[in-house]
């Protein structure tokens, strides 16, 4: 005597799952993840410089774009204005007035490498979640 399983209906939905609904819930978790370290940036020491608003107000998080087997985001700030102070030497940077206190070079990129578990962490609560 035996008995048959029939996976039809759950290998379709499996594949719907890992093909859609996850790099979906990952593309968001990057979008928040990109906009927390823009946030960082911005409010954690070196802060972006500000002296008109402009830098600041260039920050932009891409929607995701997800392909079949990578899901990848674009953010930053206006790539023009912050190369200027991002290629700043140490010794050039020594000699600037910063207007705002705490500001300084490499504002994102030492935000990136400070806080990169929290923003691993943030991504990964949105595919975690979908897995429920």
């Amino acid at each position: 005597m035996g008995f048959t399983l029939d996976f039809t209906d759950f290998e379709k939905q499996f594949k719907t799952i890992v093909e859609k609904a996850i790099p979906q819930e990952a593309g968001k978790g990057l979008f928040k993840a990109a906009n927390e370290l823009l946030n960082d940036a911005i409010t954690k020491i070196p802060k972006a410089p500000f002296e008109e608003g402009h830098l600041r107000g260039s920050a932009r998080v891409s929607k995701a774009d997800i392909t079949y087997n990578s899901v990848s985001i674009v953010f930053g700030f206006n790539i023009v204005y912050a190369a200027r102070w991002h290629e700043l030497s140490p010794a050039e940077d020594m000699r600037i007035n910063w207007s705002l206190p705490g500001s300084g070079r490499k504002y994102l990129e030492i935000k990136m490498t400070m806080y990169k578990d929290k923003y691993i962490w943030i991504a990964a609560e949105y595919i975690r979640k979908s897995a429920k």
